[in-house]
């Protein structure tokens, strides 16, 4: 402020303008202060804000939790049923092996003469079902009807197999470019779970 300028003013007027300046200066003092206070002050608002929304959001997941395990078991079961039978009635699974165990011999060139399922018996919390056929098949063949049910599902285990050469006998000679038969005796079986309301026992 010039001299010129004060001297031009009366004497209430140059207070009141000391005063506005004085306010003014106060003001932007106050506004330095208090300034950084209120923008720290904003940005913990907005990132309590953010943290609220995620907590609300974590917090509905977490009460989705029983549902989603209980969906999670549900697929589970129904994967690891895939080397289970099926049926669960002894005789409805005896009948689902012995079509699966047929299947795999006909389908690559045996020749089923016999096949018969003995009983079902109890294994721990499932329920073990077997099958015994007797069949002639070349070993080419054999070996296709064993990798036909070593990658079959439901598991189908081999428990016993034994092979007898046909025309055994000293001095025989195959026709060229045909493989002889054998006489093939396959003990197989695969797990059932137990039927609905008849818990399966442990074997004894």
């Amino acid at each position: 402020m010039s001299k010129t300028f004060a001297a031009q003013l009366s004497t209430a007027q140059q207070r009141t303008l000391a005063l506005a300046l004085l306010l003014l200066v106060v003001l932007a003092g106050l506004a330095l202060l208090f300034g950084p206070v209120v923008l720290l002050h904003r940005h913990y608002d907005t990132a309590i804000d953010d943290l609220s929304d995620r907590l609300e959001r974590y917090h509905r997941v977490a009460a989705q939790a029983p549902e989603l395990r209980r969906a999670l078991e549900v697929m589970r079961e129904k994967d690891g049923r895939r080397f289970f039978l099926k049926n669960t009635a002894g005789n409805l699974a005896g009948a689902e092996l012995q079509d699966l165990v047929r299947a795999a011999i006909e389908n690559n060139g045996g020749r089923i003469t016999t096949s018969q399922n003995p009983a079902a018996r109890e294994d721990g919390r499932f329920r073990n079902v077997a099958v015994n056929v007797q069949f002639f098949a070349s070993s080419p063949v054999l070996a296709k009807i064993l990798q036909a049910l070593d990658s079959q599902q439901p598991h189908i285990v081999v428990d016993n197999l034994t092979v007898r050469p046909l025309n055994a006998f000293r001095g025989f000679r195959p026709v060229a470019g045909q493989e002889p038969d054998n006489n093939v005796q396959l003990d197989a079986s695969a797990w059932a779970y137990p039927e609905p309301g008849k818990p399966a026992v442990s074997a004894k």
